[in-house]
C-alpha cells in the first residue's frame, strides 16, 4: 500500500491553538497512565 502526502496551509493561530491540545492530551494521558498506575498498586482511597 503506498501513502501518498500532501501539504496543508493553516492560519498561525490555528496552529497554536492545535499545539495547546496536543500539550493537554499527552498531559491527560499522563495523568491517565499514572491513575492507572495507583490503580494498579492499590495506591487509591475513597473520597
Amino acid at each position: 500500500m503506498e501513502v501518498q502526502s500532501s501539504t496543508v496551509t493553516i492560519s498561525s493561530e490555528e496552529y497554536d491553538l492545535l499545539k495547546k491540545k496536543a500539550k493537554i492530551a499527552d498531559d491527560a494521558i499522563i495523568q491517565l497512565h499514572l491513575s492507572l498506575e495507583d490503580l494498579r498498586h492499590a495506591r487509591i482511597s475513597k473520597f
